[in-house]
């Protein structure tokens, strides 16, 4: 691998990690999301910084150009996040959906409640 783009991939992963901790400090970003992001960016580093034991896995594996190995790696990688995504996209629909009812319970009752102690007035 070149010297530069070497460093350009690690200059970006160290961008990367920053800006991470930037968004968790800010709380724009929950600690428990932005692990992931910050190992991503270890990982990529270290890939960087370290490609030969890339190299050696991609060719034991079978793939005659390491850039499909990475290639690979990242459709996978990114369909894991797809994947955590929908997991809590479908948690916080549920919570939305049980809060909403709940309201509605409450509002009802507030009404029911409005409505006899007019009655009893």
């Amino acid at each position: 691998m070149d010297s530069v783009i070497q460093v350009f991939i690690s200059v970006m992963c160290v961008a990367l990690f920053i800006y991470v901790v930037y968004l968790v400090s800010r709380e724009r970003l929950l600690l428990k999301y932005s692990l992931l992001w910050l190992l991503l960016s270890i990982v990529i580093l270290i890939c960087a910084v370290f490609p030969g034991p890339l190299y050696s896995l991609a060719s034991g594996l079978g793939f005659t150009l390491t850039s499909n190995f990475v290639f690979l790696l990242g459709l996978f990688f990114l369909m894991l996040i797809g994947l955590s995504l929908s997991v809590i996209v479908s948690k916080q629909t549920t919570s939305i959906k049980n809060l909403t009812q709940r309201l509605a319970i409450v509002e009802e009752e507030l009404l029911n409640q409005r409505k006899s102690n007019l009655r009893s007035s």
